[in-house]
């Protein structure tokens, strides 16, 4: 498959609110009944990008998007303060 976010047409910085407005707005314009293909693949990418592990993963390995690991961890502990390492750096830790 292939980038979900691209599938829905968003940004991977989207939030979750703009997520689903763009995933409804879609489904509008392409309904299940005339055009089932597309539907289908419209909302596997949702249930991707849905999906906290897969949304995740597209915010770490992406170098498109404006994350890195310590605002990742920001997100999800605002106490916690650190320095930020750039995301190419993370990157090549985890390449082979």
């Amino acid at each position: 498959m292939n980038d979900p976010y691209q599938i829905l047409g968003v940004s991977h910085a989207a939030d979750e609110a703009a997520v689903r407005a763009r995933y409804l707005e879609l489904v509008r314009q392409f309904p299940p009944d005339r055009e089932p293909d597309r539907f289908a693949e419209i909302h596997e990418a949702y249930d991707r990008v849905r999906d906290p592990v897969v949304s995740l993963e597209h915010r770490l390995f992406d170098v498109s998007a404006p994350f890195t690991f310590e605002s990742l961890i920001a997100d999800a502990r605002p106490d916690v303060r650190s320095s930020r390492l750039p995301t190419e750096l993370l990157l090549s830790l985890a390449r082979p």
